[in-house]
């Protein structure tokens, strides 16, 4: 959805294409979810629209994004939203659960960014989605983490007290799944990606020559 609107009708969604998503748990079921028009908070919806409006500003894409009733979020290639490319499904009941603490809200910017680093591997002329293959989803994950890293420093600075709650949300993300398809990395492995790419940002890298430091930071980590 251009202009990152979560005005639209209710529908159901297959996403046929690649998925990628924030926690290594299952995929969306039954190869699709339904999609959710809002939430029953205006002002919920008013701070995730105007965090996303910023994330724009920072990442390269142009996806649409909808609602999904689910305890993770998703990234794919599939366009649901005409005039979009690829689509971020934002689960509410995950990003609900990561507003609890005080500083939640830069908890769920993190989790808005992953999924659209996973929208610019998709899209981005370098193909970052296909060089960062491997037996599992690891080096996709982290790379996604680190340019969430990117953006939090552009959205916030150095907050020190801010990034401690990011990364209490992050440990929980992390898993101990190596050899799993699934495995996102361990939580000191997301850690160290997210961290690499916030630093990056702070020292001023511009994002396209970060991506790319991030593909080799992660194939090593």
């Amino acid at each position: 959805m251009a202009g990152a609107s979560l005005a639209f009708a209710s529908s159901r969604a297959d996403a046929d294409g690649r998925v990628a998503c924030a926690l290594s748990g299952d995929g969306l079921k039954d190869g699709g979810s339904t999609l959710l028009s809002k939430s029953d908070d205006p002002a919920f919806d008013n701070a995730l629209i105007a965090e996303l409006r910023r994330i724009l500003r920072i990442i390269p894409i142009n996806p649409g994004f909808k609602y999904v009733s689910d305890n993770n979020a998703y990234a794919t290639d599939t366009t649901i939203v005409a005039g979009t490319s690829g689509t971020v499904l934002i689960g509410l009941k995950l990003v609900r659960e990561l507003l609890k603490p005080s500083q939640g809200g830069v908890a769920v910017a993190c989790v808005l960014a992953h999924e659209c680093g996973h929208i610019f591997q998709f899209f981005s002329s370098e193909k970052y989605f296909d060089r960062l293959d491997g037996t599992t989803q690891r080096y996709r994950e982290l790379h996604a983490d680190f340019l969430a890293g990117y953006y939090l420093a552009k959205r916030m600075g150095a907050a020190t007290a801010q990034m401690r709650e990011v990364e209490k949300a992050l440990v929980d993300f992390g898993d101990y799944h190596a050899g799993n398809p699934k495995d996102h990395g361990t939580p000191g492995q997301r850690l160290a990606a997210l961290d690499k790419g916030y630093v990056l940002s702070l020292g001023g890298a511009e994002f396209k020559d970060a991506a790319a430091e991030g593909e080799k930071y992660v194939k090593v980590l």
